[in-house]
């Protein structure tokens, strides 16, 4: 295992090294809504990164503030014109289930791994239509079968008065970690603007009112990036 951690490591500083473009970044949120699912409370969510012709890697995490409830997520996505690919492997633990990160038993595990695809239909027209399925860690039904947790999400981007909004809604297709059958999960708006501080200096600050109509719950976040 300590020659694995020293394998990976020696991969990123090396891309790192080759990288176009490296990033970080961290956002503070009222409370932590993952999908139309209330993922945590008040949360600090670093990022780090990144981007070389095409391919981005990066590390993004969630820690609360009030609990010891935590998250750190790998992710790989690759873009080719008007489509994305993904690959994402999730760790959480929380105070009741205190996961050991380097557990990969299937059963016992607070990893998940995941594969997704985006397209975006044009730039005059910019509809995406996202779908992510889970293959792989601990995502099974209550029978002990696989899972295959996927869902679906729409989304369109525009602009109003320099604020940038999106609108989104997403289901799950069958019985999974979402919903016990095909079900909307996520429907929601978001707000991003820029409040200028200094005449170099901008803070961006955003809002999502999200729904989920299966849970039948209304979340409304606000955040800052830094």
């Amino acid at each position: 295992m300590k020659k694995q951690i020293v394998f990976i490591a020696i991969l990123f500083c090396t891309a790192f090294a080759q990288a176009q473009e490296v990033f970080v970044n961290a956002d503070f949120v009222s409370s932590y809504i993952w999908r139309g699912i209330d993922s945590g409370n008040a949360s600090v969510q670093p990022s780090l990164g990144l981007n070389w012709k095409g391919l981005t890697v990066y590390a993004w995490g969630s820690t609360e503030f009030r609990e010891k409830n935590n998250e750190i997520d790998l992710s790989l996505e690759y873009a080719y014109k008007n489509l994305t690919l993904y690959a994402n492997n999730y760790f959480t633990q929380t105070e009741d289930e205190p996961f050991k990160y380097f557990n990969y038993n299937s059963h016992s595990t607070g990893h998940t791994f995941e594969v997704g695809a985006g397209y975006m239909l044009s730039e005059k027209f910019p509809l995406s239509v996202s779908w992510y399925t889970t293959f792989a860690g601990n995502d099974y039904r209550e029978n002990g079968k696989r899972a295959w947790s996927s869902y679906c999400e729409l989304s369109y981007p525009f602009s109003v008065k320099e604020v940038d909004l999106s609108i989104e809604a997403g289901f799950t297709p069958w019985e999974s970690f979402y919903s016990d059958k095909f079900n909307v999960v996520n429907v929601g708006l978001s707000a991003t603007k820029e409040i200028k501080i200094t005449s170099g200096f901008s803070l961006p600050i955003f809002g999502k009112l999200i729904a989920n109509p299966y849970e039948e719950q209304v979340y409304f976040v606000f955040g800052i990036t830094l």
